[in-house]
């Protein structure tokens, strides 16, 4: 019977080996079904790989329940931490993933497996990893409306004084914006190429100042509206040298100011254009 007692010692030891092994890669308490109530991810510098590695993502959303470990390590690689050789029912992941622009995002992947060890739970460490690997999307441009005042008809020719025309277009406009709830309102006065430079900012600029200036008291909020002169810096139409009066028609278009409305309006707002 002494003859049996090496081979009894080294069963039991191996037996206890296969036993600290199998606790190795148990963390989180894994019910029979492959779930557990408090999952415990361990440190990052525990890992023997703590700087990751770069999966495949297509390879990641083939992940799901029901897996082998044999199909995990396909898709996967094998876990980074040192997880046991026997009864392991959850692997460890340090996962790295490219971001344009942007450092890459780190995530730690949990896999659970049930007692059949099959995977049944997935889980990230933050919880959020997937959302942030999700394309930032570019607000939607707000619409923006657009009246064009014509310059020859709302004001005396080189004069920045509404005439009664100007100020129903405008009261008309008022009316509108009142139940619309504008964001923003950008008044830009214009004139033609005729004259000096500074002369045509000044009166560009006085002109928009004389829409602000009755919109504001036609109950159109202040803070809502900026004005600018450009004088001829921006034309929309061109004009050969001509007789002065022939050209001063020609580039009537020119002369004009521009109300441009960013709000989700109600109705489309007239032009005269």
């Amino acid at each position: 019977m002494n003859t049996f007692k090496p081979f009894a010692v080294r069963t039991l030891v191996i037996a206890c080996a296969s036993l600290l092994l199998a606790a190795c890669g148990t963390h989180s308490s894994v019910d029979e079904l492959g779930h557990s109530a408090a999952p415990q991810f361990p440190s990052i510098s525990d890992s023997y790989r703590p700087q990751g590695s770069y999966v495949s993502l297509e390879n990641l959303a083939k992940v799901q329940p029901g897996m082998s470990k044999a199909q995990l390590y396909e898709l996967l690689g094998t876990p980074h931490f040192h997880e046991g050789l026997f009864g392991v029912r959850e692997w460890d992941y340090i996962l790295r993933f490219r971001r344009p622009a942007q450092s890459d995002l780190v995530c730690q992947y949990k896999v659970l497996f049930d007692k059949d060890m099959q995977a049944q739970s997935f889980l990230y460490s933050p919880v959020d990893c997937q959302e942030q690997l999700k394309p930032t999307v570019a607000p939607a441009p707000q619409p923006v409306q657009r009246l064009t005042l014509a310059a020859d008809t709302a004001f005396a020719f080189d004069s920045a004084r509404l005439s009664a025309e100007g100020q129903a277009r405008l009261q008309r406009l008022a009316a509108q914006l009142q139940g619309q709830q504008p964001k923003a309102i950008a008044i830009t006065g214009h004139t033609d190429r005729l004259g000096s430079r500074d002369h045509n900012l000044d009166l560009s600029l006085r002109r928009a100042e004389s829409v602000r200036d009755y919109l504001l008291g036609a109950g159109v909020p202040a803070a809502l509206m900026q004005v600018q002169g450009v004088g001829a810096a921006q034309p929309i139409t061109d004009c050969p040298d001509a007789p002065r009066a022939q050209l001063i028609r020609c580039l009537a278009a020119n002369r004009r100011v521009t109300v441009e409305i960013t709000a989700a309006v109600a109705q489309p707002i007239k032009s005269e254009e």
